[in-house]
């Protein structure tokens, strides 16, 4: 499992957090651990250095709070990276353990269970654990003895960042006629203007689904996810199903949406019998329609592409 997440990052991966036996955390600032909890055995480590708590960057009042906890605090105050591993996961991001990161912040971080990334990320926390500075009582009578005076900070973020997704769905379309719903042209020649703009590729082509009704693929696929389409013809006769897609815009009306997705010039397509054949082979047996697809069906349908 991969997926990239945006703005407030603790908070969408606390409960993931949480049921870890232990957290391991490197991050430059701390100010704020509402969403984690750190506990007992658990590390942190973070620049406790006076001039981050002087300017407010580290909260030695949070860090006293975590000591009574019994978390192994440390100091390191070169510290610039922002990761974590939870049990299984690891996270890889921009992100400190403040306010301004979870509310004014736009940040980007990287959660996996990729087994050798999270094996570095745990090398790297212990590597940095062994060479920074235990925070004792004593380090942290000093340090709550600093005056602070937090910066002034600059304008809020207005509103909310972008939203993308990061899942995969299966989904069973069926080609539409030329000229069907006459009356959406013009929105449809919109979107694709806009879909085009957003496309790398300058070989790959823009295509669109038309969804309506109540689905969990309607009201939750993104732009950044991706689709792979089990398509039947017009006659109904011929059923072909196209490699994972990346939606890049999506369009909402009324009483239907569109997807428009970036589909290179080299896009596989399969035949139905073609498709299950491989599925089978890679363990993806009983195929249903119109889902997301878990991180294992993910990691087997990424081989089967291949």
């Amino acid at each position: 499992m991969e997926a990239v997440l945006t703005d407030n990052v603790w908070k969408q991966i606390a409960i993931r957090a949480r049921l870890a036996k232990r957290r391991l955390v490197a991050v430059a600032y701390v100010t704020s651990e509402r969403h984690l909890k750190l506990r007992r055995n658990d590390v942190l480590i973070c620049d406790a250095s006076d001039n981050a708590v002087k300017t407010g960057q580290t909260s030695a009042r949070l860090l006293q709070s975590l000591s009574r906890r019994c978390v192994e605090i440390r100091s390191r105050p070169d510290l610039h990276a922002k990761a974590a591993v939870f049990g299984r996961l690891a996270l890889i991001g921009s992100s400190n353990l403040s306010a301004s990161s979870e509310n004014d912040l736009t940040e980007l971080s990287l959660l996996t269970d990729r087994g050798q990334i999270v094996a570095q990320i745990r090398a790297f926390i212990y590597g940095l654990r062994e060479t920074s500075e235990r925070i004792d009582d004593a380090f942290l009578q000093r340090i709550l003895k600093l005056k602070v005076n937090p910066p002034k900070l600059g304008p809020k973020r207005k509103g909310k960042g972008t939203r993308f997704g990061n899942k995969t769905w299966l989904v069973n379309v069926r080609e539409l006629a030329e000229g069907r719903y006459p009356k959406e042209r013009d929105f449809v020649e919109q979107a694709e203007k806009k879909a085009c703009s957003l496309v790398v590729d300058s070989d790959s082509t823009v295509s669109h689904i038309r969804w309506v009704g109540k689905s969990t693929f309607r009201s939750k696929a993104l732009p950044g996810d991706r689709v792979i389409q089990i398509s039947t013809s017009l006659t109904g006769k011929r059923k072909t199903v196209i490699a994972p897609c990346t939606i890049v815009w999506r369009q909402d009306k009324d009483n239907w949406t569109r997807f428009y997705y970036e589909e290179p010039e080299n896009c596989q397509r399969l035949t139905w019998a073609q498709f299950q054949k491989k599925a089978k082979t890679h363990g993806l047996s009983g195929i249903s329609r119109g889902r997301e697809l878990n991180s294992r069906e993910v990691l087997a349908h990424e081989m089967l592409w291949a």
